[in-house]
């Protein structure tokens, strides 16, 4: 099989598709894979790095979608490669079409026939998601270090510095959520000597979650007691985000106004959950709403690539190694994980979620029409 690796088009995604390792894996097998040029330089794999490893690099994004039969990204597709999209093409992604609603991107897929395969679909057994968790994990621990960055005044803080120091209060932090990304955050303030407050709506978590942070106040979701604690923390980490078909916000703009002057909300969701939070990028990652300091970033992984592109490529390493080798129709009739994490097959919606998401029909996977896969 032809595997390509495009370099990501999304503004400041620094992760890649495969690392050389798996390159390596892949042909070792006599499968033939394509790197664009420079694809992996932000995660600090060479383009030498992937020739030693066997792959062959190509000269632009067109080329690796016009060879390859399999393309691994990480991040969903941007405008630009609708176009180069090939009929029964199969590609791996982020797309998050059961979250986000993307008319143009989904109808492009349709339109191409593509087959795409949702990394952040694949759910185990057990109601884990492989890939999730960890990148919650490095966003929870990112956001209490942006946050330590952007406290500091000449990076558009009130110049505190996060951290408990002799003789002087420590900073009050309210974390939204107990979930992965939200215990990670709440680890790194933690050892910075932080106060620290996460709200949770699950008596199960808050057990686990007390027996893991004995220092940390562990409350149940109550709205007012919510309010409370928002107007006494001076970082506010977000880690939660908006029920479907839920609309309103959780945090409103007057509830944000009676923050405190130069607070902080770090928003790893991006917007929704909170009125004046919107989407920003690693390059432009804050602003000032009521005057109080607002980072919204979705991909914080990016920030740490090489990190985040090896423990993702633990998890969907496999199942990229498994496709190449027995085709896609084996893999979905003997693995049911990955049949429940394809969203659109031979220009039909295949994923419940993704259906329902955009309000379109939806069917399920006929086998029949993977006999060329």
């Amino acid at each position: 099989m032809i595997i390509g690796v495009p370099k990501e088009l999304k503004t400041a995604e620094t992760r890649v598709g495969l690392n050389p390792s798996w390159v390596k894996k892949l042909t070792s097998f006599g499968h033939q894979v394509l790197i664009q040029n420079s694809a992996g330089d932000a995660s600090g794999f060479s383009d030498e790095s992937y020739v030693l490893a066997g792959a062959k690099i190509v000269n632009s994004i067109e080329e690796v979608y016009e060879k390859a039969e399999f393309v691994v990204k990480v991040k969903e597709l941007q405008p630009y490669e609708y176009d180069l999209l090939q009929e029964n093409q199969m590609i791996m992604a982020w797309f998050h079409l059961a979250e986000d609603v993307d008319h143009e991107m989904l109808q492009a897929l349709l339109d191409k026939k593509v087959t795409s395969i949702s990394m952040e679909l694949i759910v185990l057994p057990d109601g884990t998601r492989p890939t999730i968790k960890p990148m919650s994990e490095i966003a929870g621990t990112l956001a209490m270090l942006e946050a330590v960055k952007y406290a500091q005044y000449g990076n558009g803080g009130k110049g505190v510095l996060l951290r408990k120091l002799a003789g002087l209060p420590s900073s009050n932090v309210l974390i939204l959520g107990g979930g992965n990304a939200g215990l990670n955050a709440a680890q790194v303030a933690v050892g910075l000597g932080l106060n620290v407050t996460i709200i949770e709506a699950s008596m199960k978590r808050m057990d686990y979650l007390n027996n893991q942070l004995p220092q940390v106040d562990v409350l149940y979701w109550d709205e007012e007691l919510m309010f409370e604690e928002l107007i006494q923390s001076d970082v506010l980490i977000n880690t939660i985000y908006p029920l479907p078909g839920v609309t309103e916000p959780l945090i409103t703009r007057e509830m944000v106004s009676k923050m405190k002057p130069y607070s902080m909300i770090i928003d790893i969701t991006g917007a929704g959950l909170i009125e004046t939070s919107r989407y920003t990028t690693l390059e432009e990652p804050i602003y000032y709403e009521l005057d109080v300091l607002h980072y919204c970033v979705p991909n914080m992984p990016a920030l740490c690539p090489q990190t985040s592109t090896n423990i993702m490529l633990m998890t969907t390493g496999q199942y990229i190694m498994n496709i190449s080798n027995d085709g896609l129709k084996d893999v979905i009739e003997n693995d049911v994980i990955v049949k429940n994490c394809i969203s659109t097959l031979n220009g039909e919606i295949v994923h419940h979620e993704v259906g329902i998401n955009h309000n379109m029909p939806y069917t399920d996977i006929k086998m029949e029409l993977l006999s060329s896969k």
